[in-house]
């Protein structure tokens, strides 16, 4: 028989077997291992792309959702070991293109397990609240408050860096007013460096402290010096007769460096010897100091100006009378007699011209002393209301004669009684 008749042969028959055996296969199939829909809870969804937010200085201000819900259908036994793992679903950050977008779109999901189908998933976007960094430099005010210990001066202060980054979000970064580093020293007498935390304030002036963690330190260095006087050394003396008036330098005070224990002990810098021996006119000239080793002068010359005013001394004399003396302590009792045998007598005063021109005649008002003086004649120093300025030359002295006065008699009695004759 051929083939071809065999197929021919009972045709009908064998198209009614084929559905009968398609139409139990079906029915086995579908109630022992029926098709199922199942949806498969918290699925992770992988981020892409995450640094496009930092190479466009975006931030996310939220956390996003990052697990979907997805519906599968299956056969039953196929979908009851599908698992949250098995699905490749993914959330670009390169959609983003404004700070203004508020969704992203969630990749389709894709099952690893090619027997299943997927009918959904939920959410299909996530959320996002996006802010826009803004990075600058910003200078640092260095607000001090440093107390000296006495004689020392605050050199200089120095803030490293002088300026700090701040990367922060767009509408804080224009609101910023300033950034300021504190530094309160007290009884400050050498160098120091310190580490100082900035603040940032707003343009109102009000502390931003949400900032304070983001600003770095700074570095603070003071530098100090102590101010010390300058000595003036003169060698010599002025020609005679002759004073100094003034003696000016310039600078009178020098600031100095060195180390703590150094310029503890430095109390002044003196200069060179400046010979005055025997001159008579002002002297100007230039000096050099004489720096003690291990100190180091700072924002100051090498050498000072001088200048020494000289003036020659001149006299002035005051005459006076013997009638202007005054005679002081003189018995009172009538028994003695004081009289000034020297006629006048002379006052010299040696000084500057504007002193001895201010001292007032009256006001010297020479006297004797005669207290405890016997009859006869004595050199006595005349004592003088000396004046504030100019200096006396030597003392004056004048002869004063003491005389007795003689006993006078009784009225009525011309001859004194003679103890013998009386009766």
């Amino acid at each position: 028989m051929r083939i071809g008749d065999w197929f021919k042969k009972d045709l009908k028959i064998k198209i009614i077997s084929l559905l009968l055996a398609l139409f139990f296969w079906l029915y086995v199939s579908n109630v022992t291992n029926p098709f199922k829909t199942v949806t498969i809870y918290n699925v992770p969804v992988t981020v892409i792309n995450q640094d496009y937010l930092t190479q466009n200085n975006y931030v996310l201000k939220n956390a996003p959702r990052t697990y979907i819900d997805v519906t599968v259908r299956g056969r039953q036994d196929v979908v009851e070991k599908v698992k949250s793992t098995d699905f490749e679903v993914t959330v670009d950050y390169s959609q983003i293109s404004s700070v203004n977008d508020k969704k992203l779109r969630i990749s389709e999901p894709v099952c690893l397990n090619k027997d299943v189908t997927i009918e959904s998933y939920s959410p299909t976007e996530i959320d996002i609240q996006l802010t826009r960094n803004k990075t600058g430099m910003f200078d640092v005010d260095l607000v001090k408050n440093i107390t000296m210990k006495s004689g020392y001066v605050l050199l200089k202060t120095t803030v490293t860096p002088d300026k700090v980054p701040l990367v922060i979000d767009e509408s804080m970064y224009n609101n910023i007013g300033s950034v300021k580093a504190y530094l309160e020293l007290t009884d400050l007498d050498r160098d120091v460096t310190k580490q100082v935390q900035c603040k940032v304030y707003d343009k109102s002036g009000k502390e931003i402290e949400s900032l304070e963690n983001m600003v770095p330190n700074v570095s603070v260095s003071v530098e100090t010096a102590r101010q010390v006087p300058v000595s003036l050394v003169t060698k010599g003396r002025l020609a005679a007769n002759y004073v100094e008036t003034q003696r000016l330098i310039n600078p009178d005070k020098v600031l100095v460096r060195g180390t703590p224990a150094a310029l503890e002990k430095l109390n002044e810098i003196k200069t060179e010897p400046v010979d005055i021996d025997n001159i008579d006119g002002d002297f100007t000239g230039t000096v050099p100091l004489i720096i003690p080793e291990g100190i180091k002068l700072i924002n100051s010359p090498g050498e000072i100006k001088v200048s020494i005013g000289v003036e020659k001394l001149v006299i002035r004399s005051f005459e006076f009378t013997r009638d202007e003396i005054s005679i002081l302590n003189a018995k009172n009792d009538g028994t003695l007699v004081y009289e000034i045998a020297t006629d006048n007598v002379t006052l010299q005063f040696r000084g500057r011209q504007t002193e001895v021109d201010g001292i007032s005649r009256d006001s010297l008002r020479p006297a004797v002393d005669v207290s405890g003086l016997a009859e006869g004649t004595h050199r006595l120093a005349v004592n003088i209301n000396m004046p504030g300025k100019g200096n006396l030359v030597q003392r004056a002295y004048v002869d004063v004669k003491v005389t007795k006065i003689p006993e006078t008699l009784p009225e009525g009695n011309t001859q004194a009684e003679n103890p013998e004759t009386a009766p």
